[in-house]
Parts: C-alpha cells; structure tokens; sequence
C-alpha cells in the first residue's frame, strides 16, 4: 500500500482524507504545508509537517505519493517543486460518481462524489472538481482548474488553465474560458470570457481585471 500525503492542512484536505478512507490502494500518510515549521490543525487526523521537514525526511520519493489539497491557484508552485523533484502525484476520483470511460484524464486530480463527466472529456493534471458537477461532452479542463460544487458545464467548452469556477455556475456549449480568469458564483456564462478576469451575473459580464 503507498503512502499518501496531502499538500496543505485546510478544509479541502479534511475532504480528501475522507476520500481515502477504505482505499485499498492508498493510505493517508500526513499532510505537507508550505512554512517553516508545521502547525497543529484541527479536524486533522494525521501528522502535519513543512515541506522542508518533509524533503528531509522524503528525499527520494519511493513509496510515496502526493496530491494537492490547496483549492486556490496558488497550489502550483509547491507541486511544481515536488514534480521537478520527482515526488509522484496521483488521482483520487471519489467511487459515487458517473464517469465515462471515454474520458482522458491526467494526474494529481481530484473529483468529489456526486459528479457526472461525460463521454470524451480532456481533463489535465492538478483539477479539483468538486461535488455534484456536470461536465458534458468534449470538454477540455487544462491544468490546475478548480470547479466548485454544483457546476454545470455543457458540452465543447474548454476551461484553461488555473480557471475558478464558483459554486451554482453554468456554461453553455462552445464557451473558451481564457487562463487564470475567475466565474463568480450563480453566474451564467454565455459568451467567451477573457483571461485574467472575473465575471459575473445573469449572464455574465467582465467586472473586473484580476492577476
């Protein structure tokens, strides 16, 4: 059985931890933060170490496995490290969920219950999906996208990379979502949105530029 640790300590991990329960696979190891010296967490059931405790100790990664647990953009540079490092990333794909198995799906992903992907969905390395969302046909999902709970994406959409799509938002076929750009909560995008902002509403509009 591989040893599973958990980057970042936060409320998203308590979920993964969750998801781990039962797996005969994998087994949760501890969970990684990115500061100097590990702190306490509450909710947490396991041991939580820095990252530079965890390279000590992990400095070739043989059983070891990771995933991040960090529902922001900002996950990217501390698994970039570990990846440069050669750390292996894996999915953990929640067993109540509808997926076709005409999907591709890459590494480091994280799909909660309650989801329905369809057939030919592209989904990169390092998503979160989140629970109960609907991804239609052909969709692409690049890297590091998170998806909020109750999403609905129709079909030919293609989400860039490190998209944040808030919860109860819809996106109607042949939509392109430009990278880092931000969908705020109940909206509904009708039309191409640009990258880096964040749009908003019935239906959605450009509020504002974000970095």
């Amino acid at each position: 059985m591989i040893n599973v640790y958990l980057l970042g300590a936060g409320k998203h991990a308590t979920e993964l931890s969750e998801y781990l329960n039962g797996n005969n696979e994998y087994q949760l190891a501890g969970y990684v933060i990115n500061l100097d010296n590990a702190i306490n967490h509450p909710n947490i059931a396991k041991p939580v170490i820095s990252l530079p405790s965890f390279l000590e100790k992990h400095p070739i990664a043989l059983d070891i496995a990771l995933i991040g647990a960090i529902g922001t953009y900002e996950r990217k540079s501390i698994i970039e490290l570990l990846e440069n490092k050669g750390y292996q990333f894996i999915n953990i794909i929640h067993q109540h969920n509808y997926i076709s198995p005409a999907i591709k799906i890459g590494y480091g992903n994280c799909i909660a219950p309650g989801c329905v992907i369809n057939a030919n969905v592209h989904i990169g390395n390092h998503c979160i999906v989140n629970s109960n969302c609907n991804i239609s046909h052909d969709c692409i999902l690049e890297n590091y996208v998170t998806i909020s709970p109750g999403v609905t994406i129709a079909g030919n959409v293609q989400v860039n990379e490190g998209v944040f799509i808030g919860s109860g938002a819809t996106i109607i076929p042949g939509i392109t979502i430009g990278e880092g750009a931000y969908i705020a909560a109940g909206a509904c995008v009708t039309k191409d949105v640009p990258p880096h902002v964040m749009v908003a509403g019935v239906p959605a509009k450009v509020k504002k530029t974000i970095d």
